[in-house]
């Protein structure tokens, strides 16, 4: 039987699903350790998820927010502030730590996590600089029929200095308009994630969910043509509609991670344990660094 060494708290859903609150963090001897999750990049406020972790048997699976801790900010190994919690609503029901700061590429940002019950916790990650897109189109949107299909391409030189990951991210979204029992006509914003798949060859492929992360091995330091594949939308129930394809810049860290949640996803149960990875120390979770490059395209 599988088991999850480390409370990963899937905090990718923050970004990922903007609807879900609610993190599973299982960990086989929680002890007095905090789950710390964060995925931050530049010219965005830091966003910390500080939760108290449970074990794999706990008679609860409910996630509860630590509150009351003190976290501090580091920028270069510089202090910069005290973090303070903000609750998600009126109900105080979860929440999370808030920065003034926003980051910068190539500088590491670091946060010291203390509070009385628990062990102190310290992780670090570095934004990374972002890829020189050059160029983007959109060759095909398929919009009818059960198999939709969408392809585009974009050109991007890779930062020949250090080794590059790289997440690719895609999204539609518009105002989809409904009628209700008394007929009247109402819209909606609705954002719907895309699965998509690359047409041109990556190595050290890993899925996530509907999208996919790779490394610059085998074109470090050039350019690079990425044709990728995805499923539409049709656009007729909608009043607007606009693609956004994600090139995401990712630290190795966030890349590790979800190398080894997708492994653990993939593998079956009668197989080895696979332990997600984590860069926390003296606690449970991951706190690491992108910058995104949004690609619009008005589709309606």
């Amino acid at each position: 039987m599988r088991t999850k060494e480390l409370a990963f708290a899937v905090f990718m859903l923050l970004l990922i699903s903007s609807c879900e609150k609610d993190f599973n963090i299982n960990t086989g001897n929680a002890g007095n350790q905090m789950a710390v999750n964060s995925l931050f990049s530049d010219g965005m406020p830091v966003v910390v998820f500080l939760t108290k972790p449970y074990g794999l048997n706990a008679s609860t699976s409910n996630i509860t927010a630590i509150t009351d801790a003190r976290m501090e900010l580091y920028e270069d190994s510089v202090f910069k502030e005290v973090m303070h919690y903000v609750p998600s609503d009126t109900q105080n029901a979860f929440g999370s730590y808030v920065s003034n700061l926003l980051p910068q590429t190539w500088k590491t940002y670091s946060r010291t996590v203390t509070d009385p019950l628990y062990q102190t916790a310290n992780a670090a990650d570095q934004v990374p600089v972002p890829a020189e897109l050059i160029s983007s189109s959109l060759q095909q949107y398929i919009d009818t029929g059960a198999n939709g299909l969408g392809l585009m391409t974009m050109v991007f030189k890779d930062n020949p200095s250090v080794q590059n990951y790289y997440r690719i991210n895609v999204w539609i979204n518009g105002n989809r308009r409904s009628v209700n029992q008394q007929g009247d006509t109402f819209y909606t914003f609705q954002n719907y994630a895309m699965y998509t798949t690359p047409v041109s060859s990556v190595n050290d492929l890993v899925r996530d969910g509907d999208f996919f992360l790779f490394s610059d091995r085998g074109f470090n330091g050039q350019e690079k043509t990425l044709q990728i594949s995805f499923n539409t939308i049709n656009p007729a129930d909608f009043s607007n509609l606009t693609l956004y394809v994600e090139l995401h810049t990712v630290s190795p860290a966030h890349y590790q991670y979800f190398q080894t949640l997708d492994l653990y996803r993939t593998t079956s149960g009668s197989a080895e344990p696979v332990f997600i990875y984590s860069n926390v120390n003296g606690g449970y979770g991951d706190f690491v660094a992108e910058h995104i490059q949004p690609i619009p395209f008005v589709i309606k």
